[in-house]
């Protein structure tokens, strides 16, 4: 008798619950029907899944809480409200001379906007310049002058000694073009690349800044003004830049650039250290250089093996300022290409390296089918080898297309051919706090995680691995450091490129700007 009773009990309330359900979902169609082209903050945080549900219609997003964006599907009446503006998302930004922190609203305030392609030449377009200098400018033996806003101040040292910086990775040379327009007379700026092509095209578009005419190097061009700062090439991975600056003499005075301490120290460091991680737009457009799968060209892929056509115009601009001497460029023959990786690696070797560099889902059938198609000369070969084995598009999202999953290869392969884990490992840890001095800043633009994750460790824990991976300073049984070793100090948060600078320039997109002191 109790147990058909309890069952009927159970019944009964399962059907008022879903009344009721039935009940307060019609009250609340009724309701954002009603209230469709008006103020909908009361519908709370799913307001734009009810709209779209309830109306069948596409909604973009809010603008000071007013439904924007507004589009009916094709089997609902059309009318003035229907015609709006295409379904996409609107964001409330503002355009702002300063990058947004990833954990900070806009705020309401707008200041003028910073044009961010002055900067930009057809060879390369320089992520986030403004703020890259504004925090290099940042360190502790600069002040600025003028106060006219971020762009327009002149920076000095506070103890009348030179200011030294660092591009580790020149490229077009944008980020040392707005560094150098902002310091003061006999301030010096290294610019690193290992690839020739961009030392010679940043080295001609910064000559004014070279001193041509120094002991030996005899270089034609403009003679340079002891009034503005001095543009030093080098030709070095920035892994190797703790070894290859301090050798480095003033092309002017004979003296050592980075001089040694009073107290008895080898040198002393530079005041800031900027690293633009990834590949130029030059590299990446040219087919030669096998970057990109968009055009058809050789697969190389090394850093060093640029287009030597442009050396001679540039190599007694470069030998003149670094001491090099003139003469032909190396060979650029040398190292492992990306064919050589696709057609001596084995297919266990080539999955891990997609798997591991590129977090690739399919590594293992990519890998197979890499082996399948040798030998591989060109990226069209490449690309044919990735097409046989993955859709064009997916059900699953645009990550697991074509063009994603080419993208994820390429990149793997770039980072293999040029170790660049490795190579940044050892700038972060080793380059970096033996460069930097104390007080100065240390400024990473990265583009994918792997980057960002090793930029962050090392500027929170002194190492890539992170605290738990053997980081270089000790704890306590509690966990709390013991003589806290640790070489620098993050400045605030992530920092992403402005809505302006993403639609100037696509590739700003991911990247990512983390800032630290040198303690």
């Amino acid at each position: 008798f109790l147990f058909p009773l309890a069952f009927a009990m159970a019944s009964v309330a399962t059907g008022i619950a879903v009344a009721r359900s039935n009940l307060l979902r019609s009250h609340h169609r009724s309701r954002v029907l009603n209230s469709s082209g008006r103020t909908m903050k009361s519908l709370g945080t799913r307001s734009l899944a009810a709209v779209a549900l309830a109306s069948k219609r596409t909604v973009a997003g809010f603008v000071g809480g007013q439904a924007v964006g507004v589009r009916r599907w094709p089997s609902c009446p059309s009318g003035a409200e229907a015609r709006a503006t295409p379904p996409r998302l609107i964001r409330p930004f503002r355009y702002t001379s300063t990058s947004r922190s990833s954990s900070e609203e806009d705020d309401s305030d707008a200041s003028s906007p910073v044009d961010v392609g002055q900067y930009a030449t057809s060879y390369h377009a320089p992520v986030m310049p403004d703020e890259c200098v504004s925090a290099l400018l940042s360190c502790d033996r600069c002040e600025e002058d003028g106060g006219g806003g971020p762009s327009s101040a002149a920076a000095t040292s506070i103890d009348s000694k030179p200011l030294v910086f660092v591009d580790g990775t020149l490229g077009g040379g944008g980020h040392s073009s707005a560094l150098l327009e902002r310091l003061g007379p006999g301030d010096v700026v290294f610019g690193c690349d290992v690839d020739p092509s961009a030392l010679s095209t940043a080295s001609r578009r910064l000559r004014r800044y070279i001193a041509s005419g120094a002991e030996g190097g005899g270089g034609e061009g403009e003679e340079w003004d002891p009034s503005l700062p001095l543009f030093v090439p080098v030709q070095s991975n920035f892994r190797d830049l703790v070894d290859v600056l301090p050798e480095k003499r003033h092309p002017i005075t004979g003296d050592y650039i980075l001089e040694p301490d009073d107290d008895g120290a080898d040198f002393v460091g530079v005041d800031g250290m900027l690293l633009d991680l990834g590949v130029s737009s030059h590299q990446i457009d040219n087919p030669d250089r096998g970057f990109a799968f968009m055009k058809d060209g050789p697969l190389d892929m090394r850093m060093w093996n640029g287009d030597w056509s442009t050396y001679d115009n540039a190599a007694r601009l470069v030998g003149a300022s670094s001491g090099g001497d003139e003469g032909v460029p190396p060979s650029s023959s040398y190292g492992l290409s990306a064919a050589d990786v696709c057609n001596e690696f084995d297919e266990v070797q080539l999955g891990r390296v997609l798997k591991k560099y590129g977090d690739e889902p399919r590594a293992r059938k990519i890998a197979g089918a890499i082996v399948r198609s040798r030998p591989l000369r060109t990226t069209g070969d490449l690309m044919e080898a990735v097409s046989s084995v993955t859709p064009e598009f997916a059900r699953k999202g645009r990550r697991m297309g074509r063009m994603a999953t080419l993208a994820r290869v390429f990149q793997s392969l770039r980072i293999v051919v040029n170790e660049e884990d490795r190579a940044l490992t050892e700038a972060l840890e080793d380059a970096a706090p033996a460069l930097v001095r104390p007080g100065g800043r240390l400024v990473v633009l990265s583009y994918h995680s792997m980057e960002d994750r090793a930029t962050k460790r090392v500027m929170r824990d002194g190492s890539v691995d992170g605290p738990r991976g053997g980081a270089r300073f000790e704890r306590d049984v509690y966990g709390n450091i013991i003589d806290d070793a640790r070489p620098f100090k993050p400045l605030g948060k992530r920092q992403k490129a402005t809505q302006e600078e993403v639609e100037m320039n696509s590739r700003s997109r991911s990247a990512s700007l983390r800032v630290a002191r040198r303690v």
